[in-house]
């Protein structure tokens, strides 16, 4: 065979490999021919859905249902969420979420007239974390289990949603409560360039961070957890912070960003407001790529504003 035909050929063979190798290795969402772990006996996604607690699962400091609540009114209220597949990371009882927390908050009494949002803490003043895993895998979250591509429609938010206000039974004072998911899974791609790392209804109570990609990105040569694996995120220079760390870092403003949404702001009769979100400066909070330096830039659009007849974050029920 002549060379000049090897030559590209043999290019595009690898080209071709590559870009198997990405799909089956890389990308969660396209492991046809990789090697598949059984799922756990709780796994099915044909029955009703459920929430399951593993043996595993069991940990010190861990709760599986809302404990009494330490004050009364509107507050948010975190949550855990995991398929039945996926691994526990402990981000409930091994502080990360909670020092998350912390640190948005930090962030907002400096940036605002000494507010903070009100997180339900139990009656000890800890901020109170409900762990639940269904029993339903990744594939079902994002419809990859039915044959009937027709029916691929159902974000993966949409399922939270459902399950979350399904069983408010699990909660106290639901309807005065809003939710801050910490889901161990991904959100379709609706984009090329970027992953979906954060979701929520406008003014709606759930408000979504997801803790994980399909694409697998390590964050950081140094952060090795103490079972020896690779700490995941979805967001592309940290993830959720370590023990009494108070950076502001993009989890933190995704995860902010979200549940500000949920308290219907900004509104649509901000200044700068372009579909539910502010274009006047891409450092603020509420730019739809969520800045980091900036809660309403000019205080012209949902903070502090002067506006009449148009709402205002700073008398939000949910803030302090």
């Amino acid at each position: 065979m002549h060379r000049y035909f090897l030559i590209p050929f043999i290019g595009f063979f690898i080209i071709v490999s590559i870009f198997v190798f990405f799909l089956q290795f890389i990308n969660e969402d396209w492991k046809f021919i990789a090697p598949k772990i059984p799922l756990p006996e709780g796994c099915d996604n044909d029955i009703e859905t459920n929430f399951i607690i593993y043996e595993n699962d069991k940990k010190i400091n861990r709760s599986f249902k809302d404990k009494l609540d330490l004050y009364a009114g509107n507050q948010f209220h975190p949550i855990y969420l995991l398929p039945c597949e996926r691994d526990d990371r402990e981000y409930d009882i091994n502080n990360k979420i909670e020092s998350s927390l912390v640190a948005i908050n930090y962030w907002l009494k400096e940036q605002t007239l000494n507010q903070k949002i009100k997180f339900d803490r139990n009656i000890d003043g800890e901020i109170d974390i409900t762990f639940l895993r269904v029993n339903k895998t990744m594939d079902w979250f994002g419809d990859l289990h039915n044959k009937d591509k027709t029916k691929n429609i159902t974000e993966v938010s949409n399922k939270i949603e459902k399950l979350i206000n399904d069983n408010s039974n699990l909660f106290n004072n639901f309807s005065s409560k809003k939710f801050i998911i910490f889901f161990e899974g991904w959100e379709k791609r609706k984009y090329i360039d970027y992953d979906i790392c954060g979701k929520s209804r406008f003014d709606g109570n759930i408000a979504i961070y997801y803790t994980y990609s399909r694409f697998k990105k390590y964050i950081g040569d140094e952060l090795i957890l103490s079972n020896n694996e690779r700490i995941f995120s979805c967001t592309h220079k940290d993830h959720l912070n370590g023990n009494n760390d108070k950076t502001f870092g993009d989890a933190e403003a995704t995860i902010l960003h979200e549940m500000i949404h949920s308290l219907g702001f900004p509104p649509s009769c901000a200044k700068n407001n372009k579909s539910f979100h502010v274009n006047d400066n891409k450092n603020d909070i509420m730019h739809k790529q969520s800045g980091k330096i900036y809660l309403d830039f000019n205080n012209d659009d949902y903070y502090n504003h002067q506006q009449k007849n148009c709402p205002d974050l700073k008398n939000s029920k949910f803030l302090q």
